[in-house]
């Protein structure tokens, strides 16, 4: 009897253990279904190809991306190094007085812009003294020879003519007529000759005063009782006082340098260049310089002269740039960012930062393709320009890339991968 209810009761258990597995199955996944959000829709589309996103209608719409189109750029190179304003010396002049004297009045300060011909000091010069004083005897000693000689040749005329009225009614002999004309014209010659000694004694006194920088004309003006003793030092060009040596009450000689005056309407700029580089950099190339003392201000001119040997201590070469100047915003000693540029040689494709991405030891782009989807594009970097890179391979001009939204391809890109290696 116990035999039986045992068997009974076994025959019971299994299919209660078979249904009961059945309604545990059901409500685990009844329980799931219920406990999971609805799945957002997919923004990636699946793609066969690894190297390339295809985004849905709607994250296409919503993602703004910029697209370019590749376009070629000269291989510009480009050096950075450092430069110093200087003066051009061909545009420096150094003025010395031309006599010994001392400095009676001045009229400029450092770093006044001097008009050309400007008085800058006045050189008390005993030579001007002695020069005026001596034209003014000789040109009276020669006034007063000329009134005597035009005196004297007045009578020779007048005997002339006396003379030649008594010859006619036969009373003077025709000898003494001839040896009274002979006496006018010789007067008349003496006149001559003292006009043109008064012209040669002016023209004389005028040159040497000149020379001194002073004109015999306001000279006379003044009166023959004036007499000038002062010598000015005038500019001999247009330019900027850039060295002053004397002072009101110095002795001077001519062999000191008094003022130093430039004309900084155009410069140069003195380039440091490294070993390295110095193949690199030839005449006629361009150059940008950036001043520390001008924030923003850019300046380009091209290199005229290139060092044949390095400095003794610096172990640099100097490349020599002309700026122009013609506000007179570079001074000299101001020091800055100088960027070479050198002759092109070969176009390349061009692409900004904003379309550049990189991963590891990789740099790629993402080609936009004629299905909407954007393919992954391995390219190889070139030399750098302003803010992008020229592309050496890997993209060709005219094809169409990412720029701003490249990012978000690379993460979507990077998620497949993942998503494929679990």
């Amino acid at each position: 009897m116990q035999a039986k209810r045992k068997k009974d009761k076994s025959m019971f258990q299994k299919p209660l253990t078979k249904i009961g597995m059945a309604i545990l199955i059901f409500t685990s996944i009844s329980l799931s279904s219920c406990s999971q959000p609805n799945p957002k829709p997919q923004s990636v589309v699946p793609s066969n190809a690894p190297n390339q996103v295809k985004l849905s209608p709607e994250a296409l719409g919503s993602a703004n991306f910029e697209i370019l189109t590749v376009k070629c750029s000269p291989n510009h190179l480009s050096i950075m190094t450092t430069g110093e304003i200087r003066p051009d010396d061909n545009r420096v002049f150094h003025i010395n007085s031309i006599v010994a004297g001392r400095v009676i009045k001045e009229n400029v300060v450092l770093g006044k812009v001097v008009k050309y011909n400007e008085p800058l000091a006045t050189i008390q010069n005993l030579e001007v003294a002695r020069t005026y004083g001596d034209y003014i005897h000789q040109a009276h000693q020669n006034t007063v020879d000329t009134a005597q000689v035009k005196a004297r040749l007045d009578l020779a005329k007048k005997t002339v003519q006396r003379l030649n009225r008594l010859n006619q009614e036969g009373i003077v002999a025709e000898k003494d007529l001839l040896l009274a004309e002979n006496q006018q014209k010789i007067l008349e010659i003496d006149l001559k000759g003292l006009q043109e000694h008064q012209a040669h004694i002016r023209a004389e006194a005028k040159t040497l005063l000149a020379a001194y920088g002073i004109s015999l004309d306001e000279e006379e003006k003044k009166g023959l009782e004036h007499i000038n003793s002062g010598s000015p030092l005038v500019a001999p060009k247009t330019g900027v006082l850039i060295q002053k040596n004397v002072t009101v009450g110095d002795v001077v000689n001519p062999s000191e340098i008094l003022y130093v005056l430039a004309d900084l309407s155009q410069v140069w700029l003195n380039i440091a260049v490294y070993d390295k580089d110095l193949e690199k950099i030839k005449e006629g190339q361009t150059v940008r310089f950036r001043s520390d003392s001008l924030p923003g201000s850019l300046f380009t001119g091209t290199i005229s002269y290139i060092q044949p040997a390095a400095g003794d201590t610096s172990k640099t070469f100097l490349a020599r740039a002309v700026l122009p100047n013609p506000n007179l915003i570079l001074k000299p000693g101001m020091f800055g960012q100088v960027e070479i540029f050198a002759n092109a040689s070969k176009e390349f494709p061009y692409l900004p930062d904003s379309s550049l991405q990189k991963y590891r030891n990789e740099s790629f782009v993402f080609v936009q393709l004629p299905d909407a989807s954007f393919e992954k594009r391995i390219v190889v970097l070139g030399d750098r320009i302003n803010d992008g890179y020229l592309i050496v391979k890997g993209i060709t001009a005219g094809e169409r890339v990412v720029g701003n939204g490249s990012f978000k391809l690379k993460s979507e890109l990077m998620k497949s991968d993942i998503g494929q290696e679990d």
